[in-house]
Parts: structure tokens; C-alpha cells; sequence
């Protein structure tokens, strides 16, 4: 089959891998394309381009990703899709290396000149990838919804400067800069004219937002702005607990702000937290724990660990499993430690061995499972908002509680059938592992 070419290519569609970072991406590349003449269709429908969003932040991410490539290669050599474009966080880091494994991608293109990568998809003209201008959407630039009516993400900020030793990020991404307020909040405005209940936050590091401006962190001013458009449900992803203040604090206090916090401590050893050029430790952390539970009765703590750092002795991992268990995390997601080449961890010695790794991340995950029970039995009984997302069987439905951030957290399953938008009250009464189940109250 021929592959269609320039303005009759006008067909797209769009694989998405990552975090909701890169959904926000696809999202605002697809208005693009649109507002250049072009129609999204699923991937399933001969699309004229697939564009495969990639993600090159670890080991796990990266093979996903080289998997998802490969799989489109071989569909276009079957002609069930004309072209093919590959963008987004892999490419940014080794596009050189993956120029030739890929020769049969029409277009490999990094994370930056967004504008200039939906002109040559448009056009169906392959242009080379230019990496001049470093790229952070605003409220002017078109955007499609990857996601439910009901629920959204906007991305506050790009980039990060925090300088952890094992993140690539930086390299990536580049350096930490955020968006306006007022550009951020016409978006939130467009969004709740649209119908979102729930918005939700997403950034590097939310933590520093606007303080690359100079002065303090302008996050505060920020959420006093989203909480006067009364969305149902308002998160904020990604806090860096070592630059959480108190003022940053009292912006949770708005009304509608979940008193979900998202604090990536990744470890707590001080010999483990110097290597990986992180703040905090398990004292430390333990109070910023207990100030958020005494201020915000309720709260609940994800927080995500990374074991096996090179270096982390058996008492360093002890340090690790008491600190999970006594700040009774709600939510823990555990990474083994991933090499990451150009990152200054690479190159360090003790490296631990896969087996022990594994093994830790083991015991880690069954604190995080009695933590998890523990959160779960307590929410038996109880009357909770619930968000459905679509039908389960023919006579439940799926969605979330306000404890559950999207894909991380699992799901609530809820007997019964719900019309579309809005939120209902349902009766938590019980679960199964991270699955939490409900009826109509």
C-alpha cells in the first residue's frame, strides 16, 4: 500500500508513553495538528502518521519505548500506517545513537520546537531536528483531551534544576521554568467551561514553581487563584519535600485542594541521601510527615523510594523500611536503582546486586501493602465523592475517590451505572488489594 503523501496525509493518531508530562505534550502537539487541518483517529484506523510520544527517563521506560517504536516500524512496513514520527524524551537523549536503529521513522524529533515538529507532520514534509527552542506551552496553544471529560491535567512548569544525581531529567527537559499565573489560570478557566471536575498539577518539581522569577515560590499564589474556580477536585503532584515550607503549606488550606501530597523523598540513609545529592532524612522527614497529618487530619502521602543506590548498605535499607512504616505512607512506589549513563551516579562504586535489589524492593512493597490494608480498612463504611471514568461489567463502574490520583493509586469499583460528568456519593465496603469497591449511598 502507497503511503499517502504531503496535504493528503491529513489522518493522525497518537501513542503516548510516560507520565501525565508527556500526555500534556501529546495533547498540545495533537491541537496543533489540528489547527493545522489535520483529523485524529485511533491508531487502529490506517492513520496517514502515527506520532509515538516516548519516554527515556529510565531502563523500564526506555525498552517500553524502544518496544512501541519497533511495533509501529513494522506497521508501517505493512502499510497500516503511511508515516511515522517519534518524538519526546528518548529521542531528545540519544536521537545520534538512534538515527540509523530507526532509519524508517519519517521524523525523529526531541522535546523542544514543538511548533516547527506539528509544521512537518502537516506538511508531510520530514524536516530535521532543529533543538533551538527550548519549548513550554501556555493557555494560546491548542490542546485535545487524551483523557476523561471529567478529569485533566495542566503542566505548570518545565525543566528542573534540583541536580539529584541519578535523574537524567535536567538533561532532558533542561533547565527549571515555569509559566505565568494568569496563563496558567485562563487555562484552568477553559477546562472547567469544558466540564473537568478534577485538575490536577504536574510539573518537575511543583515545589519551585516561580522561582525562577526570583523571590519565593509563587505556588501559593498560585492555588489561591485555581481554588477560586471551585473545581470539585484540585491535586498538585510532585512536591519536593525538601522544599516544602510552611508557606506552601497554607496554599493547601484552600478550599477544593486535596489534602493528597505527593512527596518524592526517595530515601531517608544520609550516607544514600549525599550520593544522591538529595535533602532531608528520616528525622527530618518524619516531622514534615506529622506537620502535614496534624494541619490536614485525613491527609493522605504518596511518596516513591528508589533502593539498591550504589552504596546502600543492608542498615541503610533498615533506615528505609522504619521510616515507610512509621510515617504510615498511604501510597509508596518503589524503583529499583536504574544506571542511568551522563548522570554522576553512573559512575559511582558500591553498585548493589540485583538479587539484594530485588529483594529489598520486596520488603519495601510489603510495608507499602500493610500501610495500604491499614488506609483501606479505614475508609470502610465511609460516604466518598466518586469519580467514574467508564463501565467496568455490565453492571458496575470504575473510577476513583479523592485518595486515588489518576493510574498511580488504583481504582474504586462501584455497583451500579452513572450518567456522564458530575460526581456521586458512594459507600466504601471494601477492597481488594488497590481496588477499593462501593455502592451507590
Amino acid at each position: 500500500m502507497p503511503a499517502k503523501k504531503k496535504a493528503d496525509a491529513r489522518r493522525v493518531s497518537f501513542v503516548s508513553l510516560g507520565c501525565f508530562k508527556n500526555t500534556v505534550d501529546s495533547e498540545v502537539l495533537a491541537g496543533m495538528l489540528r489547527e493545522r487541518g489535520m483529523e485524529l483517529v485511533s491508531e487502529y484506523e490506517d492513520p496517514d502518521w502515527l506520532v509515538v510520544n516516548t519516554c527515556g527517563f529510565i531502563r523500564d521506560a526506555k525498552e517500553e519505548s524502544i518496544r512501541e517504536i519497533l511495533a509501529a516500524l513494522e506497521r508501517k512496513e505493512r502499510g497500516e500506517i503511511g508515516h511515522l514520527a517519534v518524538f519526546g524524551c528518548l529521542i531528545q537523549r540519544y536521537r545520534g545513537d538512534l538515527a540509523k536503529t530507526f532509519a524508517g521513522a519519517d521524523i525523529l524529533w526531541g522535546v523542544n520546537d514543538m511548533p516547527a515538529l506539528a509544521d512537518a507532520i502537516a506538511s508531510g514534509e520530514p524536516a530535521a531536528y532543529p533543538d533551538r527552542a527550548l519549548f513550554l506551552y501556555d493557555d494560546r496553544h491548542p490542546r485535545l483531551s487524551f483523557t476523561t471529560a471529567n478529569s485533566s491535567f495542566i503542566k505548570i512548569s518545565e525543566g528542573c534544576n534540583m541536580g539529584c544525581s541519578f535523574c537524567a531529567i535536567p538533561a532532558i527537559r533542561g533547565p527549571f521554568r515555569s509559566r505565568t499565573i494568569p496563563s496558567i489560570v485562563r487555562e484552568a478557566e477553559a477546562l472547567k467551561r469544558r466540564g473537568v471536575e478534577e485538575l490536577n498539577l504536574v510539573s518537575q518539581n511543583s515545589t519551585w514553581f516561580g522561582r525562577d522569577r526570583g523571590g519565593p515560590a509563587q505556588l501559593p499564589a498560585l492555588l489561591k487563584e485555581l481554588a477560586a474556580l471551585a473545581f470539585r477536585w484540585l491535586r498538585v503532584l510532585y512536591l519536593m519535600p525538601e522544599e516544602v515550607t510552611p508557606e506552601i503549606l497554607d496554599g493547601f488550606a484552600q478550599p477544593t485542594l486535596l489534602p493528597y501530597f505527593d512527596l518524592p523523598f526517595q530515601h531517608v540513609a544520609p550516607r544514600v541521601l549525599k550520593g544522591m545529592n538529595r535533602g532531608g532524612g528520616h528525622e527530618k522527614d518524619l516531622r514534615l510527615v506529622r506537620e502535614i497529618r496534624g494541619r490536614f487530619p485525613g491527609a493522605v502521602l504518596r511518596s516513591t523510594f528508589i533502593v539498591g543506590f550504589p552504596g546502600e548498605s543492608e542498615d541503610d535499607f533498615r533506615r528505609l523500611l522504619d521510616f515507610a512504616a512509621e510515617a504510615s505512607l498511604e501510597r509508596i512506589g518503589v524503583f529499583a536503582f536504574s544506571p542511568e549513563e551522563g548522570t554522576p551516579s553512573f559512575a559511582l562504586p558500591g553498585r548493589v546486586a540485583p538479587a539484594v535489589i530485588e529483594e529489598r524492593k520486596e520488603r519495601l512493597l510489603d510495608v507499602s501493602d500493610r500501610n495500604l490494608r491499614r488506609f483501606s480498612k479505614s475508609l470502610k463504611g465511609r460516604t466518598l465523592d466518586f469519580l467514574p471514568l467508564g463501565p467496568w461489567t455490565h453492571d458496575t463502574t470504575i473510577g476513583r475517590v479523592w485518595a486515588q490520583a489518576p493510574e498511580v493509586d488504583g481504582h474504586c469499583r462501584v455497583k451500579g451505572k452513572f450518567s456522564e460528568g458530575g460526581m456521586f456519593p458512594v459507600r466504601i465496603s471494601g477492597f481488594e488489594q488497590e481496588m477499593l469497591l462501593g455502592e451507590k449511598a
